[in-house]
């Protein structure tokens, strides 16, 4: 045979795997583009590959045609009868109309019960994949009267029997309402009844859980969720919800909850998640009902779940209230250190003291001087030591915090405030102190 016949075949077979291996690379492309978009199966995404290559593959697009396509893709997200706008609309109708109807009858929604259901899954399915997306296609349209009045409707079956499974859904749908229109927190939910039907609906949930085991997790974790929303906005509650939010019931059920709820992780974080944006809130420990219900408590539950939690994600440097102006895990232990260390004492161990202690002398270490976080810690550690319950003889790591207390002095960008508090604990703990420590800079 010609060894350009042979040579030749060898080309077309290169040829082959190359277009074979290009076709694979472009199919797993499109299959990731969707599965990572709607978080479906890679089955499903496989399915819905093979069916849009089939429909392309049946067209003659140049590239003219390509990029009107994709303005078309726009002229579709950005039309006021867009499908999901319909949707919504729809599903918000129906709620409302089964809302009316139960509060006419005053009892169990009976026949209803299904369309109620499957309308308010349908909704939180919607909702939920719009937040996944960062939609904001719904927002303007939350603002309109008309929709406003309708969810309200909604709303108002937090406070209706329609079932323990529903008031959680009903809950999150909320929490994604607010996700994708901010302002909606503050204009329509913390002034309705829902925030007082949350609080109701936890304690209720909590009970179930705590006395016949039953599956009402789900249900805490949203109405949780919906509250620490509204905990953030800083906006004021109404008087009467303060006061339930502020109930020492009511805080003892959810540190009740964080204790005993074995590796629910997602619980307990949700539950710790309130309690910091909670927690927020107050200015003063010995006003802080927060502190006063941990250490009214203190000899019923042991809190150590909750301490270890925070201290864990103190190590990590990991806030997950995520707030832009105040640390909550900081804020948090400051409150604890911050009434003559009353409350401290009864919850930490000298362990906790001591490894808050080295946690802070790490993020001095490894923070630039400059960085103005650094004054939180600084401060947090001047409330410890001023407690007396880490000493010259407790303290591990008195090398490293003099070597951080000594290039703040130092450094000519110290900030000022960091000065004035590293002055301050060496003035009360001489045992901080070295010789060539530049005093009063």
């Amino acid at each position: 045979m010609d060894d350009s016949i042979i040579m030749n075949n060898n080309n077309d077979d290169d040829d082959d795997n190359n277009t074979i291996e290009h076709s694979d690379e472009i199919v797993s492309d499109i299959i990731s583009l969707i599965h990572s978009t709607t978080h479906s199966s890679y089955v499903i995404c496989s399915q819905l590959s093979s069916k849009l290559i089939s429909y392309l593959s049946q067209i003659h697009m140049n590239d003219n045609q390509w990029h009107d396509l994709e303005k078309a893709v726009e002229r579709f997200d950005q039309s006021i009868d867009h499908p999901d706008l319909r949707r919504f609309r729809q599903l918000i109708e129906t709620i409302s109309i089964c809302s009316n109807d139960c509060e006419e009858r005053n009892y169990t929604l009976g026949r209803d019960a299904n369309t109620l259901f499957e309308s308010i899954c349908q909704l939180q399915e919607l909702l939920q994949s719009h937040v996944n997306l960062h939609c904001t296609l719904l927002s303007k349209l939350i603002e309109q009267q008309d929709i406003q009045l309708r969810l309200i409707d909604v709303m108002n079956l937090t406070g209706m029997n329609v079932g323990n499974q529903i008031h959680g859904i009903l809950c999150d749908i909320v929490h994604l309402l607010c996700q994708i229109n901010r302002t909606f927190s503050v204009t329509n939910v913390i002034d309705h009844p829902i925030v007082s039907n949350c609080i109701r609906i936890i304690q209720t949930s909590i009970n179930s859980i705590c006395s016949t085991g039953d599956n009402a997790k789900p249900t805490v974790i949203f109405a949780l969720r919906l509250l620490t929303d509204l905990l953030l906005t800083n906006e004021s509650f109404p008087v009467h919800v303060y006061g339930q939010l502020s109930n020492c019931v009511f805080l003892k059920s959810i540190f009740d909850l964080i204790e005993n709820s074995g590796e629910d992780n997602e619980l307990i974080l949700t539950a710790v998640k309130f309690i910091l944006s909670f927690n927020l809130r107050f200015d003063y420990p010995h006003e802080n009902p927060i502190m006063l219900t941990l250490l009214a408590v203190n000899e019923q539950i042991s809190c150590r779940e909750l301490i270890e939690r925070l201290i864990l994600l103190f190590n990590r440097s990991v806030d997950p209230i995520e707030c832009k102006t105040t640390n909550s895990i900081i804020k948090f232990f400051s409150d604890l250190f911050g009434d003559q260390a009353t409350t401290s004492d009864a919850l930490l161990y000298n362990s906790d003291r001591s490894l808050i202690v080295e946690i802070i002398s790490r993020e001095l270490s490894d923070r630039s001087i400059t960085d103005e976080a650094t004054t939180t810690y600084l401060s947090l550690l001047e409330l410890i030591l001023r407690s007396q319950s880490i000493t010259s003889e407790t303290c591990t790591r008195i090398d490293e915090l003099q070597t951080s207390f000594r290039a703040h002095l130092y450094a000519e960008n110290c900030l000022k405030q960091n000065r004035f508090i590293i002055n301050e604990i060496l003035r009360q703990h001489c045992w901080l102190s070295t010789n060539d420590m530049p005093f009063y800079l």
